[in-house]
């Protein structure tokens, strides 16, 4: 096989290898946005409940301000 030819092969192994990352990477990036949107729907669900329970229970609603957690920033 000569130079060239190894590194055609080379080159495409590396090719194939990228394209599989990247159908991985699709993969896991609509994983990860179903995820936070879930998270996000558990966190604002947690949030009104605590509010109600303190607006019933005749508590300042800042009160009930340790529950919340701040969500990290998203990439």
């Amino acid at each position: 096989m000569s130079l060239i030819e190894e590194l055609e092969a080379r080159e495409a192994a590396a090719r194939v290898r990228v394209e599989e990352l990247e159908v991985k990477i699709v993969e896991l990036t609509s994983r990860l946005v179903g995820e936070r949107e879930a998270w996000s729907r558990l966190r604002v669900t947690r949030e009104t409940v605590a509010e109600v329970l303190a607006e019933l229970s005749g508590q300042d609603v800042t009160e009930a301000a340790p529950l919340r957690e701040k969500a990290p920033a998203a990439t």
